[in-house]
């Protein structure tokens, strides 16, 4: 019998972003997607944690996969200041999944970005592909929660 390839087992980079909220938010999404990371076939992850524009980035802890994008990191007229992220969002993703409610100006980024399938969880966005809804606040069962239902959806290529 044919294995159907899904959207989950198929996806070699994955762009992940969501809102921060407070530390332990952060540390536990990192946690989760180190977790997950660990159990799938990724190989590439980009993670980029939209911040408040009160929250300085320099205090917040450094980690190799995440970019910190806040509302100050972009000129007045909307061009991104960060160019290490700039380079990352203008590679190729199979996959993008994104928590909370979209951000404008990084909109503009993954509108140009080539994303194979684009996720978002918790809000609704007409440049998705797909919108769901999680029940779950904690990061590690809301991960769980996307990768499992993004196991169910087979991919006809």
């Amino acid at each position: 019998m044919m294995k159907l390839k899904n959207i989950w087992s198929s996806s070699q980079s994955l762009l992940v972003i969501f809102d921060f909220k407070d530390n332990d938010q952060l540390s536990n999404f990192r946690k989760a997607l180190d977790k997950m990371l660990n159990s799938s076939q990724v190989n590439r992850l980009v993670i980029v944690v939209n911040l408040p524009k009160e929250v300085d980035k320099a205090t917040l802890p450094p980690h190799f996969l995440i970019y910190y994008n806040s509302p100050n990191d972009y000129t007045f007229f909307g061009k991104m200041k960060d160019m290490q992220l700039e380079t990352e969002l203008n590679k190729n993703y199979d996959l993008l999944i994104y928590f909370d409610q979209p951000n404008d100006k990084i909109m503009d980024q993954l509108k140009k970005a080539h994303i194979n399938k684009k996720v978002i969880v918790n809000s609704q966005d007409a440049f998705f592909d797909l919108s769901l809804t999680s029940a779950f606040e904690k990061p590690d069962e809301m991960l769980n929660f996307v990768t499992s239902t993004l196991e169910k959806i087979n991919l006809y290529d």
